[in-house]
This record gives structure tokens, sequence and C-alpha cells, in this order.
């Protein structure tokens, strides 16, 4: 399935062929290589919630066509 992925880091978006039973931790890991950004440091975003990396992009709603959001990951404190 063709997805787009929209990022806040650097901004625009990658349009990406990927399989729909992926995990997001592989859709993450082929965006970050895509952005030279670790993996690690990234959420995946879709329908407003923050996806785990366990999860079957097929199993989270995710068809063809649709967006979801990279977004870097923040810590929290003062």
């Amino acid at each position: 399935m063709r997805i787009s992925v929209v990022t806040a880091i650097g901004g625009g978006s990658i349009e990406l062929d990927v399989d729909p039973h992926s995990t997001v931790a592989q859709l993450k890991r082929e965006v970050a290589k895509k952005k030279k950004i670790p993996a690690n440091t990234v959420i995946i975003v879709f329908h407003g919630k923050q996806l785990d990396d366990s999860e079957i992009l097929k199993q989270t709603g995710m068809m063809d066509g649709d967006k979801c959001y990279l977004i870097a990951r923040t810590k929290g404190g003062f």
C-alpha cells in the first residue's frame, strides 16, 4: 500500500510503498533512513494516536492512500 508520511522534522512528506503487514517499527526505520535520523528518536501518529512499535500497520486501520505523521520524541522534565 502507498502511504504519505508527513514529517515535522525538516518539513515535507515522504511517499512510501509499504507492506500492510509491516510493523510500525519497520515503517519508522524506513522513514528514519530516508531522513538520516535515528529511528528511536521519533514516533508515528495516525488518526491522533501514537502507534506502538509492535503494531501491524493494517491492524491500526491504515490503508492505501492514508497519511500519518512522524514526530520527534521529546524528553519531559525541567
